[in-house]
């Protein structure tokens, strides 16, 4: 096994390799080349946090990981005060790295800083509508937790399910939610789903709620996201009712707004719940195909729009399905999507929704995370948010 090299490099070292790039003629080339994951370029704002090594690794086929080996020239340009953006610019970041048959690989990254003013996605208009809750995932905030998600705005459900009387969330799905996993990064949240043994289970993987934040009834509930590719992943965006008052699931509804197997990133599904009780529950679902080769790997616009008679789900603002008749045991229409309800993001591992398929070990060589852009939530101007 080679030894690792780069703790005691000199600076003078250092300024030669800045000139390095990963194009080595074939015959200078040593075995494997390192490899960097998570570098792409950055844009971020003024008093928003920036770490240069977050989500960055380096892989060499013969050392193993080389991530803490990672040299980064240019960051003493970079305006950071204890880890925040003061100022706006375009700057030039090169991050190095060198194994112990002296491949040198270098990439280089372009980190723009604008102004906190234009990071503010908040600050938007939609005809017919008033904007009533927003998040930006602009790393602001009086209640941030310790990886930036604002505890004003959103809860974490922990564990498997136990708490709320389910066994593994009722689906059958394989992950320990934690709100470790979950975390605001250059102007999004990211979701990520681990292989990693916490308390009995397999995977670990985050969901957030905002049952004890904000709920509404009506309105238009939308989010900007990118989904992970791979066998056995299960992200989802819906909504449940903040109080059950028509009783238990499904009495009481859910509003599924995106659902995506993994195996499948060339189309989502939306779907509503209602009826009766488990197990004389319905639901009505659809499917909407990505076009042009698009999946679900790139950024797309899911939304529901949410009237008292009428219920229609889009993909980037392409209008897909419509329901106009459900229906809750034992009370009157429009019973139960007359309540407010409130918002979950998730990204499940395994579960019933894909015929309990699991990831293979090799998904997990690469992050595998669910990135929300931003969440926003609208109501019509005719009526009163709940």
């Amino acid at each position: 096994m080679k030894k690792l090299l780069l703790l005691f490099m000199s600076l003078g070292f250092l300024v030669f390799l800045f000139s390095c790039t990963t194009e080595l003629p074939e015959d200078s080339i040593i075995g494997e080349l390192p490899l960097f994951s998570g570098l792409s370029d950055v844009t971020s704002y003024v008093g928003q946090s920036f770490d240069p090594r977050f989500g960055i690794t380096a892989i060499d086929f013969e050392d193993g990981d080389l991530t803490d080996q990672i040299n980064i020239i240019g960051l003493e340009n970079v305006p950071l005060s204890e880890g925040i953006l003061t100022a706006t610019g375009v700057f030039t970041l090169s991050y190095i790295i060198i194994d112990s048959d002296m491949n040198s690989v270098t990439s280089i990254i372009s980190l723009t800083v604008l102004e906190s003013t234009a990071m503010n996605e908040c600050d938007v208009e939609r005809e017919g509508y008033v904007l009533t809750w927003c998040d930006d995932f602009s790393g602001t905030g009086s209640r941030l937790n310790a990886r930036g998600v604002d505890l004003d705005k959103w809860g974490f459900q922990v564990g498997t399910g136990s708490q709320y009387g389910l066994t593994n969330w009722g689906n059958n799905e394989q992950q320990f939610y934690r709100s470790e996993n979950a975390r605001v990064t250059m102007g999004q949240l990211v979701i990520e789903a681990k292989k990693e043994i916490f308390s009995g289970m397999q995977y670990t993987s985050s969901r957030l709620f905002t049952q004890n934040t904000f709920s509404q009834t009506y309105g238009r509930f939308e989010a900007l996201i990118r989904l992970p590719r791979g066998e056995g992943l299960w992200p989802a965006f819906w909504l449940m009712p903040k109080n059950s008052v028509y009783g238990g699931w499904a009495n009481s509804g859910e509003i599924d707004i995106m659902e995506a197997r993994g195996r499948l990133p060339g189309e989502v599904t939306s779907a509503l719940h209602f009826g009766g009780s488990w197990p004389n529950n319905q639901y009505t679902s659809r499917r909407y195909t990505f076009q042009n080769g698009q999946t679900i790997e790139e950024d797309h616009l899911y939304a529901v729009e949410w009237d008292e008679t009428e219920i229609r789900f889009y993909v980037n603002d392409i209008l897909y399905h419509t329901l106009r008749q459900w229906s809750s045991t034992g009370y009157d229409y429009p019973a139960p999507f007359d309540q407010p309800f409130y918002i979950i993001m998730n990204l499940a591992v395994g579960g019933t929704f894909d015929g309990n398929r699991l990831p293979p070990a090799s998904l997990f060589d690469n992050p595998v995370e669910m990135v929300v852009s931003y969440v926003r939530v609208y109501q019509r101007v005719a009526n009163e948010v709940s």
